[in-house]
């Protein structure tokens, strides 16, 4: 009798794409990106190391003065080096990984034609690329609501900048690289960070 409910679960579930049920465990995960908001949040105080980073990535972009980190342009600084690397760059980076990872090259009169038989680097640099568009609406949303409520909150630049930082130097090289946990950790932190930025701006700390 057991065996015979065990056998129709197990088809029952099979009818509906689960071929491991175990697999619902990483669902446990879920937790972990509200676990890692006090972590996000210890790490970017005031005068932090995330903070002199993000400050040196700001200073990076051509034409943007130090003086953008403290008038209230910090975010959008942040804002388009981001769009350049998730659009831009990582963009030509998947393109040259399809180009890569075929034959013929790339076929420009139909560039996602033959993603689905990418493996290796080339699968790695398009999901890579595609990660971080997949990412990108919510650091919109949280650096649109952070510009127009707190633009010159140290703390709330600084979660921003840790956003920035954790998935364009940690997350999107470990991508690429083929290394699970850093890029696990990386995704997580930064989604956080930015779960913490609206939470403190709906706080209205």
């Amino acid at each position: 009798m057991a065996d015979d409910k065990k056998r129709q679960s197990e088809h029952a579930a099979a009818d509906n794409g689960v071929v491991n049920p175990s697999g619902a465990f990483v669902m446990a995960a879920a937790p972990m990106y509200l676990a890692f908001i006090p972590v996000t949040t210890y790490l970017t105080k005031p005068n932090s190391i995330i903070q002199s980073l993000t400050h040196a990535l700001i200073k990076l972009l051509p034409g943007v003065a130090p003086t953008a980190i403290t008038s209230g342009r910090a975010i959008p600084a942040l804002s388009a080096l981001y769009l350049f690397w998730t659009f831009g760059a990582s963009g030509a980076l998947s393109a040259g990984g399809q180009a890569m990872g075929r034959a013929q090259g790339l076929d420009n009169a139909h560039p996602r034609k033959h993603v689905g038989s990418l493996s290796g680097l080339p699968l790695r640099l398009r999901s890579a690329h595609y990660a971080l568009m997949e990412n990108f609406p919510a650091f919109a949303l949280a650096a649109a609501l952070a510009q127009i409520l707190a633009p010159n909150d140290a703390q709330i630049v600084n979660l921003l900048g840790y956003h920035v930082i954790a998935k364009l130097l940690v997350h999107y090289p470990a991508y690429l690289a083929n290394v699970a946990v850093p890029r696990t950790l990386a995704h997580i932190s930064a989604t956080a960070a930015l779960v913490n930025v609206c939470w403190c701006l709906a706080a209205g700390q």
